[in-house]
């Protein structure tokens, strides 16, 4: 009667035991598997976000170029400019006409400012104080910069570049340019606008889902990043560079979900993705979590399943020594 017991009893532990290692490892796949959908979601999500603020601020300039305000206001600003500067009566004249139109679309279409340029590369007119006012963008002090690179492209077409350093701000921000033509198609000058990067931070610094450890982050074709970093306290836009495995496999064209060491050499679950639609920006998306945080739920699971089976061990330890007691008895 013992011995049936004492089998029956091996038999339900062997079987608790079983069930549980195999409950752990349904349970634990599960886990991951959730994870890795709720990455992947995230990472679209942004994606599109950041497409749509790119889309939407291409359609802003070219919308303006076309605006009969800056038709009209711009060859006015060029020749009061060129006929008597700055301090000139007709060009304080025009700003009181125009200014606080150009302010109103600052406002209406979010940027951090406007300028005009007229045909020859003179900057004659722009809304903020810090503008580079009365520079000419072909002269050799330009050469090599972002704006002359912007105004050189937005000569002929619709040209946002990627982020740069504005020194008279002191800001990170994306130029964008396009040319202006009046109703006989004569070309009159350029229209540039500069677009903070708080407007493209306000997207990728939203960590809703992603715990402690999550973080959203861009990276150009140089491996730069051009966000900030959520973990580290300097800049790293445009000063760190991320060569990870996640990193390199996303430059050559690919979108995918897996175990990698992040920039801080921890294990995290990476989903990256090509931020594709940019025309001249080649940004890559990249949405992590720490391994440990995404697998904390499936290390708690673990902990009870030993404690569980510790416990069924020990209980069968000490039955089989009070039969094996009695026996002898």
């Amino acid at each position: 009667m013992n011995k049936t017991l004492l089998t029956a009893i091996i038999a339900i532990i062997t079987f608790l035991i079983a069930m549980g290692l195999l409950s752990f490892k349904i349970l634990g796949s599960g886990l991951r598997k959730q994870v890795q959908n709720h990455l992947f979601s995230v990472r679209e999500i942004k994606k599109t976000q950041i497409q749509n603020f790119f889309r939407e601020r291409y359609g802003d300039i070219n919308i303006l170029s076309k605006n009969p305000l800056i038709i009209q206001s711009l060859p006015v600003f060029a020749a009061a400019f060129k006929e008597g500067g700055f301090d000139d009566p007709r060009y304080k004249q025009a700003e009181s006409d125009y200014g606080y139109l150009f302010v109103h679309f600052l406002t209406q279409h979010g940027l951090q400012n406007i300028y005009l340029v007229d045909a020859e590369g003179f900057v004659v007119y722009g809304v903020k104080g810090e503008s580079f006012r009365g520079e000419n963008l072909k002269s050799s002090h330009f050469v090599s910069t972002t704006l002359n690179e912007v105004f050189t492209e937005g000569l002929t077409r619709l040209y946002f570049s990627d982020i740069t350093f504005n020194e008279k701000t002191r800001d990170f921000m994306c130029i964008g340019a396009c040319p202006v033509f009046d109703n006989a198609n004569t070309f009159l000058g350029v229209i540039i606008v500069e677009i903070s990067y708080s407007k493209l931070d306000a997207i990728v610094s939203q960590w809703d889902g992603l715990g402690k450890t999550g973080e959203i982050y861009i990276i150009g074709e140089d491996k730069l990043m051009r966000t900030k970093s959520r973990f580290l306290k300097e800049n790293t836009i445009l000063k760190m560079k991320i060569d990870t495995k996640s990193s390199r496999d996303v430059i050559l064209g690919n979108t995918y979900i897996q175990r990698v060491k992040d920039y801080r050499n921890l294990p995290v679950i990476s989903a990256y993705t090509p931020l594709d639609g940019l025309r001249d920006v080649k940004w890559f998306l990249l949405v992590e979590m720490d391994e440990k945080e995404v697998l904390h739920s499936f290390s708690v699971l673990e902990a009870y399943l030993v404690v569980v089976a510790t416990v069924i061990f020990a209980i069968s330890i000490v039955f089989h020594r009070c039969i094996r007691k009695k026996n002898l008895l």
